[in-house]
């Protein structure tokens, strides 16, 4: 069997998988999640509406994970930002005063 052909599947389960979060009809583009990692990173619009339905879905997929989502960077220009939040441990938030 040609090593070639087994990298190459899954890279394009991986390419589909991009393209189908791509062509999504959300606003809201999560562009970093997994498994492996606690760290979110979202790509949205400049508004409080997006804002706010950011906030809630880092909620939701730390909850997934009972794990509470602490909002750790956010950068915006005039029309779209991108942010990033954390999934922690409770006991992790009240030790460091997050």
């Amino acid at each position: 069997m040609n090593v070639l052909t087994l990298h190459a599947k899954p890279m394009l389960s991986r390419i589909l998988l991009l393209v189908l979060l791509l062509s999504g009809c959300s606003d809201n583009l999560l562009l970093s999640y997994g498994d492996d990692t606690n760290f979110l990173l979202f790509d949205h619009p400049n508004s409080e509406k997006a804002i706010a339905n950011v906030r809630a879905r880092a909620e939701k997929l730390c909850a997934g994970r009972q794990q509470l989502a602490i909002k750790t960077e956010s950068a915006c220009s005039l029309s779209s930002c991108t942010t990033s939040y954390q999934c922690t441990d409770q006991s992790d938030v009240i030790k460091n005063a997050l």
